[in-house]
Formats: structure tokens, sequence, C-alpha cells
């Protein structure tokens, strides 16, 4: 089975999973799909070999998709490789990286993935230390994306990304928790997605806060850990 959780930034948001008998039961036949800001790839030593060891002793594998905060020098110069019919970094045995705009098979569903995000804070960090442009999407990543889609038809059972289209950031999650709503190419691509896909169920993370947008079928996580075909918390 696959369940899907929100942004763990390292070992600061992960009790959610610590802390969950659900998860201490899964097996290897079983994924953790977490929706960026992942924070395992972050610093060379020790804080990344703590954190990829407690994901790599877990019987299950752990897959991410990209957030804003990631260290993107580093997780590009992981080799890029096809796993499950898209492109991963692979990071560890047992640890992927579910690059943008991929679709990829996985226990009989087709998931379309798509990193980045802007970060509200940037002012306040260091480029090339604590802040990358790469968090935002390249033309060529957004129009890989729509290419993957267009193969599929536009068709697919779960969309996972970092950010939510921005459309749905400006009105129902802005409605029910107030944002500083700015200009994010992460979010306006994906308001393209949004226009030409179906899908069952959309996922992103992102916002810090949980959330259920029925009429989008699209849920925000952030501590809530589901099961990604029912929707179910556990």
């Amino acid at each position: 089975m696959i369940y899907i959780t929100g942004d763990t930034h390292g070992f600061n948001d992960i009790d959610k999973l610590v802390l969950n008998k659900t998860l201490a039961s899964l097996t290897k036949e079983d994924y953790l799909l977490i929706t960026g800001d992942f924070g395992g790839v972050w610093d060379v030593g020790m804080h990344d070999e703590d954190i990829l060891d407690y994901y790599s002793k877990k019987p299950y594998a752990t897959l991410f998709i990209d957030g804003n905060h990631e260290n993107f020098d580093l997780l590009n110069s992981y080799p890029v490789e096809m796993w499950n019919g898209g492109k991963i970094h692979r990071v560890t045995d047992k640890v992927f990286h579910l690059m943008r705009g991929q679709v990829f098979n996985i226990e009989g569903s087709s998931i379309f993935t798509f990193g980045g995000g802007l970060s509200i804070d940037k002012a306040y960090r260091t480029i090339g230390i604590s802040w990358w442009p790469e968090e935002e999407p390249s033309e060529e990543e957004c129009a890989e994306a729509m290419e993957n889609l267009e193969k599929n038809g536009f068709l697919v059972d779960y969309i996972v990304t970092h950010a939510a289209p921005e459309s749905i950031v400006r009105n129902e999650i802005n409605n029910s928790h107030r944002l500083l709503c700015l200009d994010c190419k992460a979010e306006m691509f994906l308001d393209k997605v949004l226009e030409k896909a179906v899908y069952r169920h959309w996922y992103c993370g992102h916002y810090h806060f949980d959330m259920d947008i029925p009429n989008h079928r699209l849920s925000v996580l952030y501590q809530s850990v589901l099961e990604i075909k029912s929707g179910s918390k556990v």
C-alpha cells in the first residue's frame, strides 16, 4: 500500500511518522510518499546520514518529491535513473526522489509528481547554503510535465505536488488560512495542470496545515498520514 504525508523538514516534523502505529507495521511491499520539504538531502555530514539512516532501516521504501526547502545542488548531484515509468534520483536503496513532471506506475496506480514552490522567507536565507533558485520550476520542467501528461491522455489516478494550483491557493486555501499570496511559478503552472488533468485525487504539502477541498478532490497535508487510495487517516 502507499501512504502519504506532508513536509518532514529532516527531523523537525518527523514525529507524525515515528509515533504512527500503522507505519510501524508496514512491510517491504509498502511505500511512504512525502509531499516535499523532505530535508534529508541538505548537508554533507551527520545531519543527512542520521536522517537517511532512519528511513533506510525501514522495511518499506520512502519516496519524496522536492519542496522549496531542499538543497538542489546536492539533490541534483545524484544520477538520474528510470523507475516505474518515471525519472528518479536514488538517494539510497530505500529512499527515492521522484522528479518533477513524471508519471509513475506504483501498485497499479498512475501518479503524476511535480515538486517545487516559493520560499517566502528567502530574503533571510543565503543562496547556495539555505536557499536555491531551483526551488521554482524551469520552462523545460513544465514542458516535460505537460508532455508526460499528454502521453497519458491527461488521465492519472493521483497528482502529488508540493504546492497547490494558484487559483485554489488564492481562493479556498486563503479563505480558510490567510496566506501571503505571491506570484509563484509552481502554483501558476499547476493551474494549467488543474485545467487539463483528470484525476481521482490531488495531494500537496507546503502550507503547514491539513485541509480537504472536496470540490477539487484535493487534500493539503502536514501532520496527517493518509492511505493514498482511500484517503483514510492512519
